[in-house]
């Protein structure tokens, strides 16, 4: 975990993927609103915090794609890259097409989920469209803590420290950290309703992959997640951008190849069998020796 410097977006714009991922978006929900967006009054003050947050952060670091104009309470934002204009009254929800962390949602990659002000840090909230393996319906009213208790026990400390880390998070600072598994698909939605699925296909897939498949056939999905104490309403931030790429991709350049193949290695056994590697291990290791020597 580290602070995110002045320079660093909150939301980072990836212009190879930005139109599919926020169509994508927009699929969804469109297809099931309320299963990837949870907003309400309770958590209105947050959602404009939220707002101002983003569309200020994207404004100053992307503005060839982003210009936002404040009058007072009269906003005016430019979204080049979606072709959208939208006037509204900060603070005045009627104002906009949608609730505000919904509509500022539509307009980044990032998932954006809105944790409690008090020490437990509970789910209260947000936009979730690409998550792995679980939904905002599922962790709703469940602390920080509570929602990460089938978490291996090596990796236990780290939870617990990033909870008091949560509780201490004060207002002026982005914190970033990355998290990785690996997937036998590239799939973004990977929220709840689709575990069924992929388990099975996992359970028939994995076993008979080669050394010379598991490269194309494994991806490396990477969230970079941010953690943001929110001014008004002193809830928190909780950003998720997901990143999908092959192995084969990763391990293009040999000294890639020898950095995961050391990851994958040094893993915990508890941990490789909470990620779901150790069907896939031996495959996957030797592909990357290969990959590592050049």
């Amino acid at each position: 975990m580290r602070v995110l410097r002045a320079r660093e977006p909150l939301c980072d714009v990836d212009l190879s993927r930005y139109k599919e991922e926020t169509s994508l978006k927009q699929r969804l929900l469109a297809e099931a609103h309320s299963y990837y967006f949870h907003g309400g009054e309770a958590t209105m003050i947050a959602q404009w915090d939220v707002l101002e947050l983003v569309a200020t952060n994207l404004a100053q670091n992307y503005p060839d794609h982003f210009q936002l104009h404040c009058e007072g309470d009269a906003w005016r934002w430019k979204n080049a890259l979606a072709g959208v204009m939208t006037a509204f009254h900060f603070g005045d929800s009627a104002s906009l097409p949608c609730e505000p962390l919904d509509w500022i949602g539509r307009q980044v990659q990032e998932d954006l989920v809105l944790l409690s002000a008090d020490t437990s840090a509970t789910f209260a909230g947000g936009q979730l469209c690409f998550a792995n393996g679980w939904a905002i319906s599922d962790r709703l009213g469940k602390a920080f803590l509570e929602v990460h208790h089938h978490t291996p026990q090596t990796t236990m400390p780290s939870v617990e420290a990033g909870g008091r880390f949560l509780q201490m998070l004060k207002e002026g600072h982005t914190y970033w950290r990355m998290s990785w598994n690996f997937k036998l698909s590239d799939q973004m939605d990977m929220t709840t309703k689709h575990k069924p699925a992929y388990k099975a296909d996992f359970a028939w897939r994995a076993p008979k992959l080669t050394a010379d498949e598991v490269g194309d056939a494994v991806f490396i999905r990477i969230e970079r997640q941010t953690f943001t104490r929110l001014p008004r309403s002193q809830g928190l931030l909780f950003g998720i951008h997901t990143y999908n790429s092959s192995v084969a991709e990763e391990a293009t350049d040999p000294r890639r190849a020898r950095f995961i193949l050391q990851v994958v290695q040094g893993a915990p056994r508890d941990v490789k069998d909470y990620k779901a590697i150790t069907p896939i291990e031996s495959s996957l290791i030797r592909f990357l020796e290969v990959r590592a020597s050049g």
